[in-house]
């Protein structure tokens, strides 16, 4: 599998820098997420590019490429791996196509709150998780940026699981996703998120799932005017990058680099906990109606998903619920 690579500051020139050598040669680097230009996600790479810049004493520039730009995310992933991309926001799911271990994001209805999140995915668990993904896809997964729980936004109210039957819902292309939304009666239709928005329009699929601030910042609420509170739903993006390639930075560079993530990483958890209720009021503002669901219902609903687990994930799985009772 080839490694991805970097490109030279000079557009003109094909071939990469030798960033390990004692030459200091200037280091450009492609960032690229799906999210929209107000989006937590974009407001987090502007400032991982200033940071890696300013920590490398202007060696490394991050270009920043929001609203899927360089490709939807399975793009971006394979750019990674060809050298197009250096840099992808994303979440640990977005790797189940490359393993099936990347379905611990997807489990729904795994987390009792914020806090339960950040105690399984703060500590030695979640350093498990992200260091064995790596060993199995050649992915590297670096901070740990809080994404919100994630709601169930429809062009139709959704107040009550019968009122979910044959929902035609755009669910990202992951395995855990399509079984949850099955296993509840909707319709699950794997699309990219680029695509969505026109699709809902169209009337294509009836709506999306995502955290609140995705439905405000890439504008999903001017389709789709109705929330659903699952929080079925609670995770991190990460910056992902191809393991091989980070290696092959100088330390000057991992570490400015592993520097800038940390700092964004709490910046993006404050902001993202402090934003919620601004989203949901502009979003109210705006005409959205919410509804509230009965979660024990819901989760009864998707004890399929859970038998059908890996066992490594079963594991991993059990070690969170553990972590609530404790």
């Amino acid at each position: 599998m080839a490694t991805a690579g970097t490109l030279l500051a000079t557009a003109a020139c094909s071939s990469t820098t030798d960033e390990g050598s004692a030459g200091g040669e200037s280091l450009q680097l492609r960032l690229g997420h799906a999210y929209g230009i107000d989006s937590l996600p974009n407001r987090a790479a502007e400032m991982f590019a200033e940071r890696v810049n300013e920590l490398t004493d202007g060696q490394v520039t991050v270009d920043v490429y929001p609203t899927s730009q360089l490709g939807s995310w399975e793009e971006m992933q394979e750019g990674l791996e060809i050298g197009t991309v250096d840099v992808l926001i994303e979440s640990v799911g977005t790797l189940e196509r490359y393993s099936s271990l990347a379905s611990i994001e997807g489990v729904p209805f795994l987390y009792e709150d914020t806090d339960h999140l950040f105690e399984a995915w703060d500590g030695e668990l979640g350093t498990e998780i992200l260091d064995t993904l790596e060993s199995e896809t050649g992915f590297k997964l670096i901070g740990s940026m809080y994404f919100g729980q994630r709601i169930l936004n429809t062009s139709r109210p959704i107040e009550t699981l019968d009122d979910l039957t044959g929902l035609k819902l755009r669910v990202p292309p992951q395995e855990t996703y399509i079984a949850t939304w099955s296993a509840l009666g909707a319709s699950p239709t794997p699309m990219s998120l680029n695509e969505a928005f026109s699709a809902i329009e169209q009337g294509v699929v009836e709506g999306q799932e995502n955290p609140v601030d995705v439905a405000r910042f890439d504008s999903f609420y001017e389709v789709a005017p109705f929330i659903t509170n699952t929080g079925h739903l609670m995770g991190n993006m990460h910056f992902q990058l191809w393991g091989e390639k980070f290696d092959s930075f100088s330390p000057e560079v991992q570490q400015a680099i592993l520097t800038a993530s940390d700092e964004v990483s709490v910046w993006y958890r404050e902001t993202a906990l402090a934003e919620e209720q601004e989203n949901i009021d502009f979003l109210k503002e705006n005409g959205v109606q919410f509804f509230d669901v009965d979660r024990a219902e819901w989760v009864a609903k998707v004890a399929p998903v859970y038998e059908g687990l890996d066992p490594q994930v079963a594991e991993w799985v059990a070690q969170v619920q553990e972590i609530a009772q404790s």
